[in-house]
């Protein structure tokens, strides 16, 4: 089965690393196995992928990239273990081209814009037909290139090794904040004792 993969290249262009998608797209890059036959017969327009088997920093110099695909950038959790074990920058690559020219672009993005800032890291954004970005360690944009249009730029960033409370941790705040809602259901509410 292939692999839907970012593979980093030399300027000789060697491969120096490779990073196979963990996070398929059910029903786009692959088919959840009690669908299988329905789905086979209905089209074959759906991918067959392989998901990759562990989340791989790719070496640049001295430096190490955490690079996600499309989908991955919703998994918070999974996207801050790049953070938490050392990539210092941070790069999306997406097929955005499916959205079409709808909103889902603009808000595929807020949500790469929050991976920036829970991680503290500049995000390298790179799309087809989406919007191709450089994103801040706050997760503002700092620079843009136009939609639908074939284009390279050159733009600025930092490496940042500094790891946040978020990268370090993970969600066990709202977790815990959960589980406190949930047991305060649960506990007995009484009216207030009437004086006699």
């Amino acid at each position: 089965m292939p692999f839907n993969s970012a593979l980093l290249v030399s300027p000789g262009g060697q491969p120096v690393g490779r990073y196979d998608k963990m996070n398929l797209v059910p029903f786009g890059e692959f088919v959840p196995a009690p669908f299988k036959t329905l789905v086979d017969k209905v089209s074959t327009e759906t991918g067959d992928f392989a998901p990759g088997r562990e989340q791989v920093l790719l070496p640049a110099g001295q430096h190490r990239l955490g690079v996600f695909i499309c989908y991955e950038s919703v998994f918070p959790n999974f996207v801050r273990k790049f953070a938490a074990g050392g990539a210092d920058l941070l790069i999306n690559i997406s097929n955005d081209g499916w959205y079409g020219n709808s909103a889902a672009r603009y808000q595929h993005l807020k949500i790469v814009r929050m991976r920036a800032a829970e991680n503290r890291r500049w995000l390298l954004r790179a799309t087809n037909d989406g919007i191709t970005s450089t994103i801040d360690p706050a997760g503002r944009l700092h620079q843009n290139l136009p939609s639908y249009t074939a284009a390279a730029t050159q733009t600025s960033f930092s490496y940042l090794t500094s790891v946040t409370f978020y990268s370090r941790h993970g969600d066990w705040f709202p977790w815990l904040c959960a589980v406190l809602a949930l047991g305060f259901l649960f506990l007995p509410i009484h009216p207030p004792a009437r004086a006699h």
